[in-house]
């Protein structure tokens, strides 16, 4: 009986957060890559889950994109100040059901419903929730929402690290030139420096240490063929010339496809070496055709023995900061 008011209390208190229009929210708690999945259902669909939020991303040494921590629903009330909170239940249980309550109906009619929630305990908070009809559906339906999950988990984290990133405002005056030179540019986050020596050529980087991260923009004025493999090429012949024999670890590298600034690109993620230097790191590359030209943007970081992704999401958050001059 203690147990049951203990969660009605839980309860009540989670749906009082989400429908008041507090501005008095307390600040989020815990890493922002530290993701918490309120289930009872772990063992069902932990391989699941580490297929869409945990895959592991080359920064020399693998790092999942997530950390993921299962608690069980009835600890609910303990985990809504952290950062990132994903529900995964069945519409009979609390809290999940007094949080979708309003769309109870179409959720028995669909089988399965998504929800999305910004803020609703903590400042900078992204909840979301995945309900099911019965425990057998989950699997199913993780699958079918699976790309939607973790592009939402990806965009709050792109959002997050630009915020802390430029917190403190940017360099105009670089940006500024970068848009006169290139007539687009990157953000150019305080700490950074432009090298120009490569102007002439298209190519234009940006440097910053302690940890060590390059930036570079390219143009070309004629289009180019989209394929990863010739992509990782062109790269290479790119910082054979201007990284000093930089080139791709092509076995710790990937590509999918994405928008940057509503533009079809393809991202590539993964790890560079340099044999001359015996030296490497993770790399981020954007790569698309617009109007007719070619562009290639792309962050490297040099970070020897320290954990990377966090500082490679940065230089992730830089690059979607890409925008062309307005006229």
């Amino acid at each position: 009986m203690k147990k049951n008011l203990l969660l009605l209390f839980a309860v009540c208190c989670l749906l009082y957060a989400v429908l008041s229009c507090t501005t008095n929210l307390p600040t989020t708690l815990g890493r922002p890559r530290k993701l918490v999945l309120l289930t009872n259902y772990k063992s069902l669909i932990q391989d699941e889950i580490a297929s869409i939020l945990e895959q592991n991303i080359y920064t020399v040494q693998p790092e999942p994109e997530f950390v993921i921590r299962y608690e069980p629903l009835i600890t609910a009330d303990a985990f809504i100040k952290f950062h990132l909170i994903f529900f995964v239940g069945t519409i009979d249980e609390e809290p999940i059901a007094s949080l979708v309550s309003k769309n109870k109906d179409k959720i028995e009619k669909d089988t399965f419903g998504l929800f999305s929630f910004n803020e609703p305990w903590a400042k900078g908070q992204k909840v979301m929730v995945f309900v099911a009809k019965n425990r057998d559906l989950l699997e199913t339906g993780l699958i079918k929402y699976s790309a939607r999950i973790r592009k939402t988990f990806q965009d709050y984290l792109l959002e997050y690290m630009k915020k802390i990133t430029f917190e403190r405002g940017y360099d105009q005056k670089q940006t500024k030139w970068l848009f006169d030179k290139f007539n687009c540019s990157v953000q150019v986050p305080n700490g950074f420096r432009i090298a120009d020596k490569y102007e002439n050529e298209g190519f234009l980087y940006l440097i910053a240490h302690n940890p060590d991260r390059n930036i570079f923009l390219y143009s070309d004025p004629q289009t180019q063929d989209l394929n990863p493999s010739k992509l990782i090429d062109f790269r290479d012949i790119l910082t054979a010339k201007f990284y000093d024999s930089d080139y791709v670890y092509r076995e710790m590298t990937k590509a999918e496809t994405t928008l940057i600034n509503n533009i079809w690109a393809i991202k590539l993620i993964g790890v560079w070496q340099n044999r001359k230097q015996t030296i490497g790191g993770p790399f981020v590359a954007y790569c698309f055709n617009y109007q007719e030209r070619f562009y290639f943007i792309d962050g490297t970081l040099y970070n020897p023995g320290k954990r990377k992704l966090d500082n490679l999401n940065q230089l992730d958050a830089i690059l979607n900061t890409f925008q062309f001059k307005k006229e």
